[in-house]
């Protein structure tokens, strides 16, 4: 196997509801980051490129720049950091505080996938396969998700009732697996 300069990310979910977030951009994927930072409750202003000023980091938790200028990208993050915020900036892994994961999601059940930057597009394709999965599973995941939150909110927190909630979420089982192909010669 290759040896690769990499900068392992620590896999964690980020409570952004309530925060101030910046996304400056005007493409597909600033657009994508601003609806999933509202999805997660964040108050996002997104800026168009040339709207951009260095100012509008003040009082931002994170600031994602996704422009099509890595210059502009690495100065905004620069600003960001400047103001005491977070900072992505996008393809830019050593100038970005965080990376957004490819996500799979199904009501609240969200699954994170990330090659730590070395291969996004595999990130991609994993999402779509297990997504595919999720969207098969359908109705009786649905069902799953719903008794399991009936019974954690019942339940007084402790190891017991930790055990108890495992053994009904091991009642979920992928029958698909992954696989790859060969490479076309």
């Amino acid at each position: 196997m290759m040896q690769r300069d990499r900068r392992p990310a620590l896999a964690v979910s980020l409570r952004v509801n309530g925060r101030a977030t910046l996304v400056v951009g005007d493409g597909p994927g600033a657009r994508e980051r601003t609806s999933r930072l509202r999805e997660a409750g964040a108050t996002t202003q997104l800026v168009s490129p040339v709207d951009y000023q260095t100012g509008m980091c003040a009082g931002a938790f994170l600031v994602v720049a996704h422009t099509d200028d890595p210059a502009l990208d690495r100065r905004i993050a620069a600003d960001a950091h400047a103001a005491g915020a977070l900072a992505y900036a996008h393809d830019q892994p050593d100038a970005s505080d965080l990376v957004f994961p490819a996500l799979a999601r199904r009501g609240p059940l969200s699954l994170a996938i990330t090659t730590d930057g070395v291969a996004p597009a595999l990130a991609r394709r994993v999402r779509e396969e297990i997504a595919r999965l999720l969207d098969e599973m359908g109705p009786a995941l649905d069902l799953l998700l719903d008794e399991l939150e009936r019974e954690r909110a019942s339940r007084a927190p402790g190891s017991e009732r930790a055990e108890h909630l495992y053994r009904l979420a091991c009642r979920l089982s992928f029958a698909g697996r992954l696989a790859i192909a060969r490479a076309a010669r």
